[in-house]
């Protein structure tokens, strides 16, 4: 099998998504019997988490935004950020996939912290997500229980 090069985009999905379980989280924060200054500091960091998210994740306008993946015949994954940067990662054995989300996470050769791509069907083309459903069920588990 050739490489599969995956060109992400937006996600209306994954930021209404991630909106909501912000909101969520805040509205059960709220009567919880707290100071008003914690309750302040923790909706504070509520929107700070969905501004970087939606930008990073869901907008793709972030500049460590990851905007476009390769799936090497080798098993590895070459990410490139939106600021051109590209970086070598192996794949997680976490990486779920599913007909409507597929989380890939990755082990970047030179980085400690794992990176995470999160894709719904409305950031690729169908026929895009498709195959990387199928590559990374059937070429890439394959793969792995061989070695």
């Amino acid at each position: 099998m050739s490489d599969l090069r995956i060109r992400l985009q937006p996600s209306c999905y994954l930021a209404r998504l991630l909106s909501f379980a912000h909101a969520a989280a805040g509205l059960v924060l709220w009567p919880l019997a707290l100071p008003l200054g914690v309750k302040a500091a923790f909706i504070v960091l509520l929107i700070a988490s969905l501004i970087y998210y939606l930008r990073k994740d869901a907008l793709l306008i972030a500049h460590d935004a990851i905007v476009a993946l390769t799936l090497t015949e080798e098993m590895s994954c070459i990410l490139t950020a939106r600021s051109g940067q590209s970086m070598t990662c192996s794949l997680s054995d976490s990486t779920f996939v599913a007909p409507y989300l597929t989380v890939i996470n990755l082990q970047p050769n030179e980085r400690f912290f794992m990176r995470s791509v999160v894709i719904l069907p409305d950031s690729i083309d169908a026929e895009e997500f498709r195959r990387l459903r199928i590559w990374l069920r059937w070429e890439w588990k394959n793969d792995r229980k061989k070695r």
